[in-house]
C-alpha cells in the first residue's frame, strides 16, 4: 500500500512539474500578437487590429491615414511599402528587409512586418520618422495618439 502511495505521489509530482515547465513557454507565446488598444487624445477608441509583436506596438499600414497625413502604397516591382508624408518618406523593401528614410539607408530595431498577408508598421517608427506624438500605457496595453503635444518616452 505504501509503495502504491509513493508511486502515485511521484507520478503526480512529475505531471505537475511537466505542466509547470510548459507554462512560461505558453505565456511567452500568448504575449506575441496580443491586441493593443489605440485611442486618440480625446479618449476615443480608434483603429482596430493593432497588435503587440516582440514587445512593440504595431498598427495596420492600411490605417495610417487615420492617424496621420501620409500616402501609402505598394510598389510591386521593388516589393516595397512606401509611406510618404509632407517632409518624410519611408521605403521598406520587404524581400531584403532594408529600410530607407528620406533616401538614406537606416537601421532600426523595429521594422514593418507582414502577418497574415497584412503589413503592420511599428508605432515607434512613426514616432521617430514622422515625429508623431504618441504615448504608451503598459498596464492597459494602450497607445494614445496625442494632438501635437510632446510625446512621452515610448
Amino acid at each position: 500500500m505504501n509503495l502504491k502511495k509513493t508511486a502515485l505521489i511521484t507520478f503526480t509530482l512529475a505531471i505537475a512539474l511537466t505542466l509547470h515547465l510548459d507554462l512560461p513557454v505558453q505565456a511567452a507565446a500568448a504575449v506575441d500578437n496580443q491586441s493593443v488598444n489605440v485611442f486618440n487624445a480625446h479618449g476615443e477608441s480608434i483603429l482596430s487590429g493593432s497588435i503587440l509583436h516582440e514587445g512593440a506596438s504595431y498598427i495596420l499600414a492600411s490605417q495610417l491615414h487615420e492617424v496621420m497625413d501620409v500616402e501609402l502604397h505598394w510598389e510591386s516591382t521593388s516589393h516595397s511599402v512606401v509611406i510618404k508624408g509632407e517632409r518624410h518618406q519611408v521605403n521598406w523593401y520587404s524581400i531584403s528587409d532594408k529600410l530607407k528614410v528620406n533616401g538614406k539607408d537606416v537601421t532600426l530595431t523595429e521594422k514593418p512586418i507582414i502577418k497574415n498577408k497584412r503589413t503592420y508598421v511599428p508605432i515607434s517608427l512613426l514616432k521617430k520618422v514622422f515625429h508623431l506624438p504618441v504615448s504608451w500605457d503598459q498596464p492597459s496595453k494602450t497607445v494614445i495618439f496625442l494632438d501635437g503635444s510632446s510625446a512621452d518616452n515610448y
